[in-house]
């Protein structure tokens, strides 16, 4: 995955506001320090070939991305296909000029390099950063707190693209390679 990552400071609060709400209702998809990292998925792939990546990267580095600005503009409940009460919980980024110039290049670098994207993009694009994935019913009654306000107008520091590792589920794994 290709994608805009917070500095550690940064990431910081998304990763106490996830745990200290979300946790209870994890089902799988839960961000921490360790191995679900909060990220802005640029585009997603499956590529195992090293000389694509090899290259995908030279390209990126040859077009001197630069750290992107985002602004969150609330909380989004996402409605999962499995297991029947699935939901993901995130915060809605802005689709402003910078992120989706940022996803349009990254997009046709990939396809330029024959490696396909599987995320949703161009028009159908919606950066987002996934706080949780919950098992959640209707009747079962969740309480939000100002913890997720004080996320939503947090100031933020620009995001840096990254190279990463992820898992069938979205999860920022590990990072590869900082542009």
């Amino acid at each position: 995955m290709l994608a805009l990552l917070p500095s550690k400071k940064c990431a910081l609060p998304f990763i106490q506001v996830a745990q200290s709400i979300f946790a209870p209702l994890n089902d799988g998809y839960l961000l921490n320090e360790d191995n679900s990292l909060p990220h802005i998925t640029v585009c997603a792939f499956e590529c195992d070939d090293s000389k694509k990546i090899e290259k995908l990267c030279e390209d990126l580095r040859d077009c001197k991305v630069d750290p992107c600005s985002i602004r969150i503009l609330g909380l989004m409940l996402k409605k999962g296909k499995n297991p029947p009460y699935h939901y993901s919980i995130n915060l809605s980024i802005a689709r402003e000029e910078p992120i989706l110039q940022l996803h349009y290049k990254i997009r046709s670098l990939l396809i330029e390099n024959q490696i396909m994207p599987i995320n949703p993009s161009m028009e159908l694009y919606q950066p987002h950063i996934t706080l949780a994935g919950i098992a959640w019913k209707p009747s079962t009654s969740v309480i939000l707190d100002s913890r997720i306000d004080d996320l939503i107008s947090m100031p933020i520091e620009e995001f840096h693209l990254t190279l990463g590792k992820s898992d069938a589920i979205g999860q920022c794994l590990e990072i590869l390679y900082e542009f």
